[in-house]
Protein backbone atom coordinates (compact mmCIF):
# COMPACT_ATOMS: atom_id res chain seq x y z
CA UNK A 1 0.00 0.00 0.00
CA UNK A 2 1.08 3.40 -1.19
CA UNK A 3 0.05 6.58 0.93
CA UNK A 4 -1.49 9.52 -1.79
CA UNK A 5 -2.67 13.17 -0.75
CA UNK A 6 -5.57 14.44 -2.47
CA UNK A 7 -3.15 16.39 -4.81
CA UNK A 8 -1.83 12.87 -5.76
CA UNK A 9 1.42 13.35 -4.26
CA UNK A 10 2.89 9.89 -3.24
CA UNK A 11 4.12 10.99 0.86
CA UNK A 12 5.66 7.61 0.93
CA UNK A 13 9.51 7.82 1.40
CA UNK A 14 10.93 4.00 1.39
CA UNK A 15 10.26 1.37 -1.58
CA UNK A 16 9.37 -2.04 -0.17
CA UNK A 17 10.10 -4.54 -2.83
CA UNK A 18 8.86 -8.00 -2.37
CA UNK A 19 11.17 -10.80 -1.45
CA UNK A 20 11.60 -14.54 -2.89
CA UNK A 21 14.02 -17.07 -3.36
CA UNK A 22 15.20 -20.66 -1.90
CA UNK A 23 16.71 -19.41 1.47
CA UNK A 24 14.15 -18.05 4.20
CA UNK A 25 16.41 -14.60 4.55
CA UNK A 26 15.07 -13.97 0.75
CA UNK A 27 10.87 -14.10 1.97
CA UNK A 28 10.95 -10.53 3.63
CA UNK A 29 10.33 -7.45 2.07
CA UNK A 30 13.50 -5.43 1.00
CA UNK A 31 13.08 -1.42 1.97
CA UNK A 32 14.94 0.94 0.07
CA UNK A 33 14.91 5.12 0.17
CA UNK A 34 13.59 6.80 -2.72
CA UNK A 35 16.41 8.90 -4.40
CA UNK A 36 16.51 12.16 -5.40
CA UNK A 37 16.17 11.69 -8.25
CA UNK A 38 12.99 9.45 -8.70
CA UNK A 39 11.23 12.35 -6.67
CA UNK A 40 8.58 14.34 -8.59
CA UNK A 41 8.09 18.40 -8.47
CA UNK A 42 4.40 19.22 -7.24
CA UNK A 43 3.40 22.80 -6.57
CA UNK A 44 0.82 23.96 -3.56
CA UNK A 45 -2.41 25.96 -4.36
CA UNK A 46 -0.09 29.09 -3.48
CA UNK A 47 2.67 27.89 -5.94
CA UNK A 48 5.03 26.46 -3.12
CA UNK A 49 6.98 23.73 -4.95
CA UNK A 50 7.04 20.44 -2.91
CA UNK A 51 8.51 16.71 -4.22
CA UNK A 52 7.67 13.30 -3.28
CA UNK A 53 8.80 10.68 -1.70
CA UNK A 54 10.10 12.20 1.10
CA UNK A 55 6.87 11.94 3.39
CA UNK A 56 5.28 15.08 4.69
CA UNK A 57 7.97 18.50 5.68
CA UNK A 58 6.91 21.07 8.09
CA UNK A 59 6.77 24.24 6.83
CA UNK A 60 8.55 25.90 9.15
CA UNK A 61 10.72 24.06 11.45
CA UNK A 62 11.97 24.46 15.05
CA UNK A 63 14.59 22.67 17.19
CA UNK A 64 13.51 19.90 19.36
CA UNK A 65 14.84 20.30 22.82
CA UNK A 66 17.22 17.78 23.87
CA UNK A 67 17.17 16.38 27.45
CA UNK A 68 20.19 15.96 29.64
CA UNK A 69 21.27 12.74 30.75
CA UNK A 70 20.72 13.71 34.38
CA UNK A 71 16.48 14.16 33.30
CA UNK A 72 16.65 11.01 31.28
CA UNK A 73 18.02 9.32 34.60
CA UNK A 74 15.51 11.23 37.07
CA UNK A 75 12.70 10.36 34.69
CA UNK A 76 13.06 6.79 34.19
CA UNK A 77 14.09 6.36 38.22
CA UNK A 78 10.68 8.01 39.32
CA UNK A 79 12.74 10.40 41.31
CA UNK A 80 10.38 13.71 40.42
CA UNK A 81 7.57 11.79 41.69
CA UNK A 82 9.33 10.31 44.57
CA UNK A 83 10.44 13.98 45.24
CA UNK A 84 6.71 15.15 45.21
CA UNK A 85 5.49 12.32 47.23
CA UNK A 86 7.91 13.80 50.20
CA UNK A 87 7.14 17.18 49.40
CA UNK A 88 3.38 17.05 49.44
CA UNK A 89 3.75 15.77 53.31
CA UNK A 90 5.11 18.85 54.61
CA UNK A 91 3.88 21.89 51.88
CA UNK A 92 0.14 22.83 50.82
CA UNK A 93 -0.59 23.89 47.21
CA UNK A 94 -1.15 27.62 47.57
CA UNK A 95 -3.34 29.41 45.46
CA UNK A 96 -1.47 31.62 42.55
CA UNK A 97 1.04 30.16 40.15
CA UNK A 98 3.47 27.96 41.41
CA UNK A 99 6.78 27.73 40.60
CA UNK A 100 9.68 25.76 42.14
CA UNK A 101 11.99 28.68 43.83
CA UNK A 102 15.69 28.27 44.77
CA UNK A 103 15.25 26.57 48.03
CA UNK A 104 13.11 23.92 46.62
CA UNK A 105 15.54 23.19 44.13
CA UNK A 106 18.31 23.15 46.10
CA UNK A 107 16.55 20.71 48.54
CA UNK A 108 15.41 18.45 45.45
CA UNK A 109 19.31 18.58 44.62
CA UNK A 110 20.14 17.03 48.26
CA UNK A 111 17.40 14.10 47.88
CA UNK A 112 18.59 13.46 44.84
CA UNK A 113 22.29 13.48 46.58
CA UNK A 114 21.04 11.16 49.33
CA UNK A 115 19.42 8.58 46.93
CA UNK A 116 22.67 8.50 44.94
CA UNK A 117 24.62 7.79 47.96
CA UNK A 118 22.43 5.09 49.18
CA UNK A 119 22.63 2.93 45.84
CA UNK A 120 18.92 3.67 45.59
CA UNK A 121 19.93 6.26 42.50
CA UNK A 122 22.56 5.81 39.85
CA UNK A 123 22.99 8.91 38.03
CA UNK A 124 25.52 7.26 35.51
CA UNK A 125 22.63 4.49 34.81
CA UNK A 126 22.73 5.40 31.20
CA UNK A 127 25.98 4.67 30.64
CA UNK A 128 26.08 1.24 32.94
CA UNK A 129 26.23 -0.98 29.97
CA UNK A 130 28.83 0.50 28.33
CA UNK A 131 31.17 1.15 31.27
CA UNK A 132 29.84 -2.98 32.03
CA UNK A 133 31.06 -3.79 28.75
CA UNK A 134 34.20 -2.20 28.40
CA UNK A 135 35.25 -3.56 31.86
CA UNK A 136 34.38 -7.35 30.97
CA UNK A 137 36.64 -7.14 27.93
CA UNK A 138 39.12 -5.59 30.34
CA UNK A 139 39.29 -8.51 32.62
CA UNK A 140 39.05 -11.39 29.55
CA UNK A 141 42.00 -9.58 28.19
CA UNK A 142 43.74 -9.93 31.78
CA UNK A 143 44.16 -5.95 32.09
CA UNK A 144 43.44 -5.54 35.52
CA UNK A 145 45.38 -2.67 36.33
CA UNK A 146 42.68 -1.17 34.47
CA UNK A 147 39.73 -1.51 36.63
CA UNK A 148 40.80 1.69 39.10
CA UNK A 149 41.21 3.88 35.85
CA UNK A 150 37.69 2.65 34.68
CA UNK A 151 36.59 3.47 38.22
CA UNK A 152 37.77 7.13 38.32
CA UNK A 153 35.73 7.33 34.94
CA UNK A 154 32.69 6.39 36.49
CA UNK A 155 33.58 8.98 39.37
CA UNK A 156 34.50 11.43 36.72
CA UNK A 157 31.26 11.04 34.60
CA UNK A 158 28.86 11.01 37.85
CA UNK A 159 30.39 14.69 38.79
CA UNK A 160 29.39 15.83 35.01
CA UNK A 161 26.27 15.03 34.96
CA UNK A 162 25.70 16.92 38.26
CA UNK A 163 26.72 19.72 36.59
CA UNK A 164 23.20 19.00 34.69
CA UNK A 165 21.29 20.48 37.67
CA UNK A 166 23.01 24.13 36.92
CA UNK A 167 23.14 24.04 33.07
CA UNK A 168 19.10 22.44 32.90
CA UNK A 169 17.99 23.83 35.48
CA UNK A 170 14.90 25.66 33.88
CA UNK A 171 13.48 21.76 32.31
CA UNK A 172 14.54 20.27 35.67
CA UNK A 173 12.33 22.91 37.56
CA UNK A 174 9.54 22.29 35.34
CA UNK A 175 9.54 18.24 35.52
CA UNK A 176 9.39 18.89 39.82
CA UNK A 177 6.49 21.35 39.48
CA UNK A 178 5.00 18.84 36.94
CA UNK A 179 4.94 15.76 38.94
CA UNK A 180 4.20 18.23 42.39
CA UNK A 181 1.12 19.79 40.60
CA UNK A 182 0.10 16.23 39.08
CA UNK A 183 -0.73 15.07 42.68
CA UNK A 184 -3.36 18.05 43.04
CA UNK A 185 -4.86 19.07 40.14
CA UNK A 186 -6.74 16.90 36.62
CA UNK A 187 -4.24 16.19 33.25
CA UNK A 188 -6.14 18.93 31.27
CA UNK A 189 -4.94 21.29 33.83
CA UNK A 190 -1.27 20.35 33.53
CA UNK A 191 -1.44 19.88 29.34
CA UNK A 192 -2.41 23.69 29.72
CA UNK A 193 0.64 24.40 31.73
CA UNK A 194 2.81 22.64 29.66
CA UNK A 195 1.56 24.09 26.46
CA UNK A 196 2.83 27.67 28.06
CA UNK A 197 6.38 26.11 28.37
CA UNK A 198 6.77 24.35 25.15
CA UNK A 199 9.01 25.91 22.89
CA UNK A 200 7.51 24.37 19.53
CA UNK A 201 3.91 26.21 20.27
CA UNK A 202 5.97 29.54 21.68
CA UNK A 203 7.74 29.57 18.06
CA UNK A 204 4.20 28.56 16.51
CA UNK A 205 2.72 31.91 18.57
CA UNK A 206 5.16 33.73 16.95
CA UNK A 207 4.94 33.04 13.36
CA UNK A 208 1.27 33.20 13.56
CA UNK A 209 1.38 36.94 15.44
CA UNK A 210 3.79 38.27 12.19
CA UNK A 211 1.39 38.01 9.38
CA UNK A 212 4.77 39.33 7.17
CA UNK A 213 6.46 36.70 8.10
CA UNK A 214 3.48 33.94 7.92
CA UNK A 215 3.02 35.27 4.49
CA UNK A 216 6.26 35.10 3.43
CA UNK A 217 6.74 31.36 4.29
CA UNK A 218 3.68 30.47 2.55
CA UNK A 219 3.91 32.88 -0.54
CA UNK A 220 3.92 32.29 -4.25
CA UNK A 221 6.38 31.94 -6.39
CA UNK A 222 6.63 34.52 -8.35
CA UNK A 223 8.34 33.12 -11.56
CA UNK A 224 5.00 30.44 -11.87
CA UNK A 225 2.28 33.03 -10.92
CA UNK A 226 1.57 33.59 -14.76
CA UNK A 227 1.63 29.37 -15.40
CA UNK A 228 -0.56 28.85 -12.24
CA UNK A 229 -3.54 31.21 -12.55
CA UNK A 230 -2.95 33.62 -15.02
CA UNK A 231 -2.23 36.49 -12.42
CA UNK A 232 -1.58 37.06 -8.83
CA UNK A 233 -3.75 36.00 -6.25
CA UNK A 234 -4.40 38.25 -3.64
CA UNK A 235 -5.00 36.14 -0.09
CA UNK A 236 -6.27 37.60 3.04
CA UNK A 237 -5.99 35.70 6.31
CA UNK A 238 -9.16 37.09 8.55
CA UNK A 239 -9.20 36.86 12.55
CA UNK A 240 -12.43 36.57 14.42
CA UNK A 241 -11.81 36.81 18.52
CA UNK A 242 -14.78 35.99 20.16
CA UNK A 243 -15.72 35.91 24.04
CA UNK A 244 -15.07 32.55 24.66
CA UNK A 245 -11.74 33.38 23.26
CA UNK A 246 -11.52 31.11 20.17
CA UNK A 247 -9.59 31.69 17.09
CA UNK A 248 -10.62 31.16 13.50
CA UNK A 249 -8.35 31.91 10.51
CA UNK A 250 -9.42 31.48 7.05
CA UNK A 251 -8.48 32.54 2.83
CA UNK A 252 -11.42 34.64 1.83
CA UNK A 253 -13.07 34.20 -0.85
CA UNK A 254 -10.45 31.21 -1.90
CA UNK A 255 -11.39 29.46 -5.54
CA UNK A 256 -13.66 26.37 -5.14
CA UNK A 257 -10.67 23.81 -5.28
CA UNK A 258 -8.56 26.12 -2.99
CA UNK A 259 -7.23 24.57 0.51
CA UNK A 260 -9.36 26.43 3.69
CA UNK A 261 -7.71 26.60 6.52
CA UNK A 262 -9.81 26.70 10.20
CA UNK A 263 -7.66 27.42 13.35
CA UNK A 264 -9.30 26.80 16.23
CA UNK A 265 -8.17 27.99 19.95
Amino acid sequence: AKYYTPSGRCIQSVNYQEGGGLQESDGKYKASKISEKDKHVYYTTLGRPIKDGGGIEVDYQVKVPKASALEVTLLRSNVFSDYAAQWSRTHELSNGKFEIDDETYRHFQTFVNDKQKKGDLKLEALYNKPLLDLKNALSKSGYKGSEKELQQLQSTIVREIQKDFEKYKTDIQEDIAQSILARYLPESMLLERSIQTDNQVGEARKLISNPQQFDTLLARDSKKDDQLNNGAVATTLSTTASSSSSMSSSMSSPPENSAKLNIQW
